[in-house]
């Protein structure tokens, strides 16, 4: 369903763990890493559509996470040109999005990457709350900003949330290069011709290099968005069931 100005509903999950780290997931077959979302259907309301996604993407069910929070209203980006599909008569050029912030209870082993005939991840990994600004393609960045500052004092109750004050990837003065050293699969799972990596833990070098030709994007002040259906006040906090 694309509304009138080409946006589809979508949902965002931001899964962190019990020391606030936050599940990051790389799509199959490709170098892309991104947190786990999915498309609102019409019988559906953001919250439905959060959980459908959470067990077909990640394999994780109500009674495996917790609640926190959600956005208050969508947050929208644009697709680049070379993924807008124009040959419907309602062309999608983006995603309009609700993001929900939950808790997994109990241990990882519930995760499963595995349980539909098309996966949309190969690997995860627990990654550092602001590390998916700096790793997301670009044209989601502003969107991940947004969904991550306005859900971080949901999470940092303490205050402590040190957020990036823009959603720039470094500062103009400075480039880093990452160069992947070291990759530990801790768990393979064999599904049809894609080896499926249930988790991986990544070690990387860093090297820093002076330029002074790198631009800091101009971020544009938050518009007006319409109101998405409220959060549940009561938030979902079941055991995590034996398996």
């Amino acid at each position: 369903m694309i509304d009138s100005e080409g946006y589809r509903p979508n949902v965002g999950i931001i899964l962190c763990n019990a020391e606030g780290r936050l599940f990051w997931a790389r799509r199959i077959g490709q170098y892309s890493w991104q947190f786990p979302q999915g498309g609102i259907r019409p019988d559906e309301s953001p919250e439905q559509a959060m959980f459908r996604e959470l067990a077909e993407e990640v394999g994780l069910r109500p009674e495996h996470v917790q609640v926190i929070g959600c956005t208050k209203g969508w947050l929208r980006y644009r697709l680049p040109k070379r993924l807008v599909r124009r040959g419907g008569k309602s062309p999608c050029i983006g995603q309009k999005q609700v993001w929900f912030l939950l808790r997994m209870l109990g241990g990882e082993d519930a995760v499963r990457l595995d349980l539909t005939d098309r996966p949309e991840f190969d690997h995860w990994q627990w990654v550092d709350y602001w590390y998916p600004l700096r790793a997301v393609v670009s044209f989601k960045r502003h969107v991940y900003w947004r969904a991550l500052h306005e859900l971080a004092p949901l999470l940092f109750v303490d205050g402590q949330i040190h957020a990036p004050d823009t959603p720039a990837v470094e500062s103009p003065q400075v480039r880093v290069m990452r160069k992947q050293a070291v990759v530990l699969p801790l768990r393979r799972l064999e599904l049809g011709q894609h080896p499926v990596i249930t988790r991986m833990v990544i070690s990387a070098r860093r090297t820093i290099v002076a330029d002074d030709t790198l631009e800091v994007p101009v971020v544009a002040p938050p518009r007006e968005e319409p109101q998405c259906p409220p959060c549940p006040s009561t938030p979902h906090s079941h055991r995590l069931s034996r398996r």
